[in-house]
């Protein structure tokens, strides 16, 4: 009796499962296609990463120097903000 309730139960569990409709249809063989970037938008993406690694490394340079533990820390704030601006122009442009 005790594994008929446990089939019962584990029949229910699956069959709440949910599974988007492209999940069916799935195919690794051919992956859906990337979206290209104009040339236009790579040069802008490419111009705004120079500037975020150059202000990146200024600050780097600035942090080195400065020897008061609050100014520090602003500038670990700021170095983080570039930061997460800087990761995802970066993986944009490395999966192109």
């Amino acid at each position: 009796m005790r594994s008929v309730i446990a089939l019962i139960l584990a029949a229910g569990i699956g069959g709440c499962a949910v599974v988007p409709p492209a999940a069916w249809d799935f195919d690794p063989a051919r992956p859906a296609p990337r979206a290209a970037l104009s040339p236009q938008q790579v040069a802008a993406m490419t111009q705004r990463l120079a500037q975020l690694q150059i202000e990146r490394n200024a600050i780097r340079s600035r942090i080195s120097g400065e020897r008061d533990v609050r100014q520090r820390l602003a500038l670990y704030e700021r170095l983080h903000r570039v930061g997460m601006e800087l990761s995802p122009l970066e993986r944009q442009l490395a999966a192109r």
